[in-house]
């Protein structure tokens, strides 16, 4: 007669759409070392011919010290030099063979002024020790070719404050959305 429950809801995230059809990757830094006059950063690059927008999903930055580290996050029109690229990249889905690989890269390093890369900050985080912040944006960032997203860490102390920087995304050809 009447049904006075919870109407029955079907969510499923754009996300997990992403990872069945093979577009959604994770990665993550190496261990970095800031200090308080050592700068590190991590960035989830998009390279210039990539053909592909880059929808920035989640990040955690996991401190792994007991000093509190601050990370100052910054959109950018240029792309990092001298860094290294992180092989700790994946695709989500695993059951695809051969497994896709991603254009987006996770690149990493220490003194880099972000000046130099047209950089815009646009939030600033404290991570307080043994601890991980996670924030997710659900693609309401989006990078087109020869844009990055960088966060850089700094500690309080002359001693090194160990932490690693972790993305997920998903990537479109440019002009699909």
């Amino acid at each position: 007669m009447y049904s006075f429950g919870p109407p029955n809801v079907v969510d499923i995230t754009n996300p997990f759409i992403k990872s069945l059809q093979g577009k959604y990757f994770m990665g993550e830094t190496d261990q970095l070392q800031p200090t308080d006059s050592n700068r590190v950063w991590a960035a989830l690059v998009n390279p210039p011919h990539s053909g592909v927008n880059l929808f920035f999903d989640v990040y955690v930055i996991s401190n792994l010290s007991h000093e509190p580290l601050v990370s100052q996050i910054c959109f950018c029109n240029g792309l990092p030099t001298r860094g290294m690229m992180s092989h700790e990249v994946s695709a989500t889905n695993l059951t695809i063979h051969p497994r896709p690989a991603p254009c987006g890269q996770v690149q990493f390093g220490s003194e880099l002024d972000p000046k130099t890369l047209g950089a815009v900050p646009v939030s600033t985080r404290v991570i307080p020790g043994y601890s991980s912040i996670t924030c997710e944006k659900d693609g309401r960032w989006i990078f087109g070719p020869g844009q990055s997203l960088l966060f850089t860490l700094t500690g309080p102390m002359h001693r090194s404050a160990p932490a690693v920087v972790s993305f997920g995304w998903w990537e479109e050809p440019v002009g699909r959305y």
